[in-house]
C-alpha cells in the first residue's frame, strides 16, 4: 500500500443535524437525560451542565446529541445554541471577551428580532469593559482587581476612577435585564477545555463562575474531571475537586462503552482496513482474531479513540510485514504500541523479556524460562506503568505464552513461526523491524515458492547465505501447516526443493562452518520435501524418491535419499520420501552417470557437499568411483578440492575445520590406491605455492592424523 492510498481515520466526532442517527453507542437515553437537565435554565436562573469523561471517550460527540435533541421542538421554542472552543483562543488574557463577543454574535445571527439584538447588544457592550480590565469580576476583591489591571496595562493612578466597580456592576445588571426579558434559553456548549494548560484551565473556569448566574445562560461543559482538577492544583487552587463542585450544578459522568458496543466499533474498524489485510494467509487467523478480542483486547480499548488511534497504527504497520505476521499478532502488538507504551518499549528494549532465547543467539548456554524469569521484575515494573494493568496483561500473556507460562498463569495455544505469532523470536524481530531484512525469512515468500511455479527462481535469487537454511526449513513448515492447500505441482515443487539444495547461496552456507552447530542442506532439503509429500500426495512418495536420485541437478538430495534407502538402517515406519527397492539399479547407475558428468566440468564442487556425494557412491556404487576419480584428475590434475572435500573431518571452536584420511580407508580406497595417493601428496606438498587448507589437507595424508586446515598444526595436542 503506497502513502497515496493510505486510508487514515481521522477520528472525527458525531456532528449535530446526524448525531443521534450516527449513535452506535446507545448514548441516546445519556442525551436526553442531560438536555432535559438543562430545563432547568430559566429567566430567573442560568445552569451549568458538565459531561466528563477520559480523553477519546466520546464527548464532543455526545454534545452534539444534546444539540440535536435540544433542537427538536419546532423552531420558535428552540433554545439558541453558542459554540465556544477555548482551545481555538490563541492568548489567555483574552478568554472571557472572546466568551462574551461569540455569545453576542449568535443570539445576532439567530434572532433578528428587538430583545434578541438588545440583548447581543449588551453582552457586547458588557465584552468591550474586558478590552483593558481582564479579569473576571467577583472572582477576587476588587482592590486586587484594580491593582492588576493598572500593573498589567501600565495605567496612571488617575485612570482608575474609569474603571470604578459600579460601572462594570451596571454593565451586567444591563445583561441581566436584557437576558430576563428574552423569550429563549441560550444554551452554550464549551468543549475541549481539557486540551488546555493549567492556566488557561483556571482562567476558563474563573469565566464560568463569573457568568455562569447570569439568567437564561446554560452551559454545557465538556471534560476529563481528573485533568482539569489536576490543572487546579499546579495553579495551587485548595481543594480543587470541591472547587468544580462549587462552580458545576449537576456533573453527569459518560456512560461506560458497553461491551457489544466496543465490538460494533472495533467491527467498523475492520471494515474499514484494506480488504488485503483481511485476507486468510494462516491457518485460523480469523479464530485468532477472536480470541484476542476476547482475551483481553476490548476491555483494553476502553474508549472511542482508543479503537480509531490502534487501528489507525494498524493500517500504517501492515502493510509491510502483511503475510509475514499473523494479522491478529498486528492489532495485538497496535494495541501494546497505542495502550501500553511501558510494555511495548520493554519488548522492543528486551525481546528475550517475552520470547526466550533467540535460535542464532550467542549465548550458548542460556534458556528461555530463564531469560523469561529475568524480566520478571522489568515486566511487571512495565505493567505497572500501564493506565489498564490488568487488561494489557491479559493481552500480551495471549501474545506471548511464554510469558504467562513464566507467571504461573494459563497460556493459550501454542507458539509457532508458519501461524505467524509474535511470540516466535523470528517473526518478532520481523515485527519490530516492520520488514524483511537479510537474515529473516519471509512467510510470503515461502507460500509464493510454494504455490507459483514461475516465481520460484525469482524467490530463490533473492535468498541469502543468512536465511537460505532457515527459508527451506519454513517450505516444509508452511506446508504442513497448510495441509498443502494451495500446492498444485507436487513433483516439480520437490524437484525443485531438491535443486534449492545446490543452489547458491546453499553451498556457501554449508561450507562457511562458522558455528559449531551447522545443519546440511540435503538433510533441510529432504525433510522439507517429506512434509510437502506427507501434506499433498503421501502415495507419490516413491515416485518423487525416483525422480530426485535421478536429477542431475539435485546431487546432494539424491545421495541423502540413496543414503535412506538402501544405506542405512530403515525404521519400521518408513520416511514418506523413500526410493523402492523396484528400481535401484536403473537409479542407482543414473546417479552415477550423473556425478560423474559433473565431475568432467568441475560442477560437483559447487554442490552444497561434494564429500557426502563421494562418500555415498563409494558406499552404494563402488565400482563409479575409479572413472568419476579419473574426471575429477583430468580436470583438475592438482586433486586439492577432491581431498579438501573427501579428507574433511571434524570441526570445533577452537581451529575450526580438521583433516584426515577416512576411518574407513575404503571410502579413499575405491577412488584411488592409498599409495598413489600419498605419492601425489607428496608431490603436491613440494609446490611452495599450495596454501593452507589444502595443504593441511595433502600433510594428513602423509602425516597419518587430524591436522587443522588452518595452519596444519595437529588437532590432539
Amino acid at each position: 500500500m503506497t502513502a497515496q492510498n493510505l486510508q487514515i481515520d481521522f477520528d472525527q466526532p458525531l456532528v449535530a443535524g446526524s448525531a443521534i442517527k450516527k449513535d452506535v453507542l446507545s448514548r441516546k437515553s445519556f442525551a436526553e437525560a442531560a438536555a432535559g437537565a438543562l430545563q432547568k435554565v430559566t429567566s430567573v436562573n442560568g445552569f451549568v451542565l458538565s459531561v466528563e469523561g477520559e480523553w477519546g471517550s466520546g464527548k464532543t460527540s455526545a454534545l452534539a446529541m444534546i444539540e440535536d435533541i435540544l433542537l427538536q421542538p419546532s423552531e420558535g421554542l428552540r433554545p439558541v445554541i453558542v459554540h465556544f472552543n477555548p482551545w481555538l483562543v490563541g492568548e489567555r488574557d483574552a478568554l472571557l471577551r472572546h466568551f462574551l463577543a461569540r455569545i453576542s454574535k449568535e443570539i445576532s445571527l439567530s434572532d433578528h428580532a428587538k430583545e434578541g439584538k438588545r440583548v447581543a447588544r449588551e453582552i457586547k457592550s458588557y465584552s468591550k469593559v474586558f478590552d483593558i480590565v481582564k479579569l473576571v469580576p467577583g472572582a477576587e476583591p476588587w482592590a486586587s482587581i484594580i491593582k492588576t489591571v493598572i500593573e498589567s496595562v501600565g495605567e496612571s493612578a488617575g485612570s482608575i476612577a474609569e474603571y470604578k466597580t459600579p460601572d462594570i456592576e451596571q454593565h451586567k445588571q444591563r445583561v441581566e435585564q436584557a437576558l430576563k426579558k428574552y423569550p429563549k434559553p441560550i444554551i452554550i456548549f464549551i468543549d475541549d477545555i481539557d486540551r488546555l494548560f493549567p492556566l488557561e484551565v483556571f482562567e476558563m473556569i474563573r469565566i464560568i463562575k463569573a457568568v455562569g448566574d447570569l439568567p437564561n445562560l446554560g452551559y454545557v461543559l465538556a471534560w476529563d474531571p481528573t485533568y482539569v482538577a489536576d490543572a487546579l492544583k499546579r495553579v495551587n487552587v485548595p481543594q480543587a475537586e470541591s472547587y468544580l463542585d462549587k462552580i458545576v450544578q449537576v456533573r453527569i459522568p459518560l456512560p461506560s462503552i458497553s461491551l457489544s458496543a466496543r465490538g460494533q466499533l472495533i467491527n467498523n474498524a475492520l471494515t474499514r482496513i484494506d480488504p488485503e489485510a483481511l485476507k486468510s494467509r494462516f491457518k485460523d487467523d480469523e479464530n485468532r482474531l477472536s480470541s484476542l478480542y476476547f482475551a483481553g483486547l476490548r476491555e483494553l480499548l476502553a474508549q472511542p479513540r482508543d479503537v480509531t488511534r490502534v487501528f489507525n497504527t494498524v493500517r500504517v504497520i501492515e502493510p509491510a510485514i502483511r503475510g509475514e505476521v499473523n494479522f491478529a499478532d498486528i492489532v495485538g502488538l497496535a494495541a501494546l504500541m497505542v495502550k501500553a507504551t511501558p510494555i511495548f518499549e520493554l519488548l522492543r528494549r528486551s525481546p528475550t523479556y517475552f520470547v526466550g532465547r533467540f535460535p542464532n543467539s550467542s549465548g550458548l548456554g542460556e534458556k528461555s524460562d530463564d531469560l523469561l524469569q529475568v524480566g520478571t521484575d522489568e515486566r511487571k515494573a512495565a505493567l505497572e506503568a500501564c493506565q489498564l494493568p490488568a487488561q494489557v496483561k491479559r493481552v500480551v500473556q495471549f501474545l506471548f505464552p511464554l510469558v504467562a507460562e513464566a507467571d504461573d498463569e494459563f497460556a493459550f495455544g501454542q507458539v509457532s513461526d508458519v501461524a505467524g505469532h509474535i511470540a516466535h523470536p523470528a517473526r518478532l524481530l520481523v515485527a519490530l523491524q516492520m520488514n524483511i531484512g537479510s537474515a529473516d525469512v519471509s512467510l510470503g515468500a515461502a507460500r509464493t515458492y510454494l504455490h507459483q511455479a514461475n516465481e520460484r527462481d525469482v524467490i530463490a535469487d533473492a535468498l541469502t547465505s543468512e536465511n537460505c537454511f532457515e527459508f527451506m526449513e519454513t517450505l516444509g513448515d508452511v506446508a504442513q501447516f497448510s495441509d498443502g492447500k494451495g500446492i498444485n505441482d507436487l513433483d516439480a515443487l520437490c524437484l525443485s526443493i531438491a535443486a534449492l539444495a545446490d543452489r547458491n547461496p546453499f553451498p556457501v552456507r554449508s561450507k562457511a562452518r562458522d558455528q559449531l552447530f551447522v545443519l546440511r542442506s540435503e538433510a533441510i532439503a529432504l525433510r522439507a520435501i517429506d512434509y510437502v509429500v506427507k501434506a499433498v500426495g503421501p502415495d507419490k512418495g516413491e515416485a518423487i524418491a525416483e525422480k530426485i536420485i535421478k536429477s542431475r541437478h539435485a546431487l546432494t538430495v539424491a545421495a541423502n535419499l540413496i543414503g535412506r534407502s538402501y544405506l542405512w538402517h530403515k525404521d519400521e515406519q518408513p520416511e514418506p520420501v523413500t526410493a523402492a527397492s523396484s528400481c535401484k539399479e536403473s537409479m542407482l547407475q543414473t546417479f552415477a552417470t550423473n556425478v560423474l558428468e559433473t565431475c568432467k566440468t568441475g560442477e560437483i564442487f559447487a554442490t552444497s557437499n561434494p564429500g557426502f556425494v563421494f562418500f555415498i557412491l563409494a558406499r552404494a556404487i563402488p565400482y563409479a568411483c575409479r572413472g568419476v576419480f579419473k574426471a575429477i584428475k583430468t580436470a583438475a590434475p592438482n586433486l586439492d578440492n577432491f581431498a579438501l572435500e573427501l579428507l574433511r573431518h571434524s570441526f570445533d571452536s577452537n581451529k575450526g575445520q580438521t583433516y584426515s584420511l577416512p576411518k574407513d580407508i575404503v571410502l579413499l580406497t575405491a577412488y584411488c590406491s592409498l599409495e598413489k595417493f600419498k605419492e601425489h601428496a607428496r608431490l603436491r606438498l613440494v609446490n611452495h605455492d599450495l596454501k593452507f587448507p589444502a595443504r593441511a589437507a595433502w600433510m594428513s595424508v602423509i602425516e597419518g592424523k587430524a591436522l587443522y586446515g588452518i595452519d596444519g598444526s595437529d588437532s590432539n595436542r
